[in-house]
């Protein structure tokens, strides 16, 4: 009777421990998460995973973020110092943990870049990508790279598209990369406003099948081009439409609330419509917190811009309290320099 007991709470403990390990979760780009599942395989084709004791897998274009249950207790050391993040990232390459070990790497890389430091941000996302030729952080090493040259107004960022479209055609990678590479290229590539539109709407169809969260940031640029070239009433739309959809990705809402914002402040409405816009530029910093720093950025000082056009109460303060977030949270972006100057 004893040893049934005691073979029982083995059982029990065993099943918890099992069960206790399967805390990893995966982001999909359709808004859905996968829950309680542990990561085994994280490649640039497909991301493998273990529920309960059955294996799956889902291609990697259809993943926007994996979230692993250790990562915080593995990495402690390094989750506010990059080069500590550096060390850990290739203690778990040298222990061939490799999904441990890219997601390390790809956030040493952001912290770099977020510190100031390119030269090291790319020198960590060249290691990461020779140490996992055909890794799930491929995709990350070229859209890190392409986002830094592109905010700095490098040609590089153009050479950075057609490489990544060359590797994900090339590798026959999921065409999700392919159309986000295509996408990539349109930004950085020189060309008139109807050239831009009529690229972004090829791109759009293409990517919403293949690609959503592409297919909503090309509207998003194509709904900017729109409105800059006085199509206003049709950028308004596509604004809309994306701020309304459930699944849609921070990055895009917060292009979405900043159009819809910008159409209020540069219009003729008057105070009225200035308090619009500051509700709109104040929604990126309070319902899109994972949206790029660039756009938070640009939302708060705006927000400081449609604060002073409206002059409402506690307006002072909402100036204030918007420029002293963007210049102790963003303080080399182009938006607090030039919050700066005026």
């Amino acid at each position: 009777m004893t040893s049934k007991i005691l073979a029982a709470a083995s059982f029990a403990l065993t099943f918890v421990v099992a069960a206790t390990a399967q805390s990893d979760k995966i982001y999909l780009v359709d808004g859905t998460v996968v829950e309680e599942c542990k990561v085994t395989d994280y490649g640039v084709r497909t991301v493998r995973y273990k529920r309960g004791s059955s294996t799956e897998s889902v291609e990697t274009d259809k993943v926007s973020k994996v979230k692993l249950a250790k990562f915080d207790s593995v990495y402690a050391r390094g989750l506010r110092d990059a080069d500590m993040m550096l060390t850990l990232a290739r203690e778990q390459l040298k222990g061939k943990a490799s999904v441990m070990a890219q997601l390390g790497f790809v956030n040493a890389a952001n912290q770099f870049f977020d510190q100031g430091n390119a030269t090291q941000a790319v020198a960590t996302l060249n290691e990461v990508s020779k140490a996992f030729p055909e890794g799930a952080a491929q995709p990350d090493v070229f859209r890190l790279k392409f986002e830094y040259y592109m905010g700095v107004g490098s040609r590089d960022a153009l050479t950075v598209a057609k490489r990544y479209e060359q590797q994900a055609i090339g590798g026959a990678w999921p065409d999700g990369f392919a159309v986000e590479a295509a996408f990539f290229q349109a930004l950085s590539e020189k060309s008139s406003p109807e050239d831009f539109q009529r690229k972004l709407k090829s791109i759009a169809s293409r990517a919403r099948s293949a690609n959503p969260t592409v297919a909503g940031r090309a509207n998003i640029e194509l709904a900017h081009s729109m409105r800059k070239t006085g199509s206003v009433d049709e950028a308004r739309r596509i604004y809309e439409g994306i701020a309304k959809k459930d699944s849609i990705d921070d990055i895009a809402r917060a292009g979405a609330y900043l159009g819809l914002g910008l159409i209020e402040f540069e219009g003729t409405g008057g105070k009225d419509a200035a308090k619009q816009a500051l509700l709109m530029f104040l929604r990126v910093r309070l319902e899109t917190t994972e949206a790029w720093p660039s756009l938070q950025a640009e939302a708060l000082y705006y927000a400081a811009q449609a604060a002073r056009k409206w002059q409402g109460p506690e307006y002072r303060y909402i100036v204030g309290r918007c420029r002293g977030i963007l210049f102790n949270e963003y303080p080399n972006s182009e938006w607090a320099k030039l919050a700066k100057s005026r």
